[in-house]
């Protein structure tokens, strides 16, 4: 997700999907398109791994983005159950 917001930030932000809509095929960016740039970031920090306290106080703040690693065949089988260990990084927030 670093790179993302390293791009966001060096861009002065990012555009709408309505605005820029995904076309899914190889090609150049469309320089004469409008640029609303409706979403900007200054700066993004990374929470430790595994740092529950960390994580509440960055949920607490500001809005949180989660990586899960689902390369695993845990995650890639699943089908029903709710998994304690990967529910939990789902968290969003801020909680209000």
């Amino acid at each position: 997700m670093d790179y993302a917001f390293e791009f966001i930030i060096n861009n002065g932000g990012i555009d709408t999907e309505k605005d820029y809509p995904y076309k899914g095929t190889d090609g150049r960016c469309d320089v004469n398109r409008k640029n609303a740039k409706v979403v900007t970031i200054d700066i993004y920090e990374d929470v430790p791994a595994n740092d529950e306290k960390s994580l509440q106080k960055a949920v607490a703040n500001q809005p949180v983005s989660v990586a899960i690693e689902a390369a695993g065949t845990t995650f890639q089988l699943y089908s029903s159950v709710i998994r304690a260990h990967l529910a939990a990084g789902f968290i969003c927030g801020p909680f209000g």
